[in-house]
């Protein structure tokens, strides 16, 4: 399924909200997605030491010291989950304050936060939240 914008992923959860039929078409359309994540990326300069030092130091990570830090909220039961957003607009309408921020394809999302609940645009209208079982559902899809 090809998402033409932002607004086809938002009916999707609207329409998912109101019948479970339109589940595995927004799964596969958030699959698809690029989404934004409160994070910011750093790497570890002695991987044996516990200290972080930020990415735009002289030397660029490489893959193997890489660290990315991503900032966790509560959901409505007090449990921590990841908010993660559909859209920059809606990332910055959520946050009260100037924040770092990461995008990315929804799926490498997934497979990094794997039994981690998640918060699809935590402040809007078109607020969806993820279980570990919905995350492991969706990327059986894929």
């Amino acid at each position: 399924m090809n998402i033409e914008n932002i607004a086809d992923l938002e009916k999707l959860i609207r329409l998912d909200s109101q019948d479970e039929s339109y589940r595995k078409m927004l799964y596969e359309a958030l699959l698809e997605s690029e989404v934004y994540i409160l994070a910011s990326t750093e790497y570890i300069a002695n991987p044996d030491a516990a200290n972080l030092l930020p990415a735009n130091e002289d030397r660029p990570p490489d893959a193997d010291d890489t660290h990315l830090a991503i900032t966790l909220w509560e959901d409505q039961d007090g449990n921590a989950a990841i908010p993660f957003f559909s859209s920059v607009d809606i990332l910055k309408d959520s946050i009260e304050r100037e924040e770092t921020y990461v995008r990315l394809n929804a799926a490498e999302l997934f497979e990094l936060t794997q039994g981690t609940s998640l918060i699809l645009n935590p402040v809007s209208d078109y607020s969806k939240t993820f279980s570990p079982d919905d995350v492991k559902d969706m990327l059986s899809l894929n």
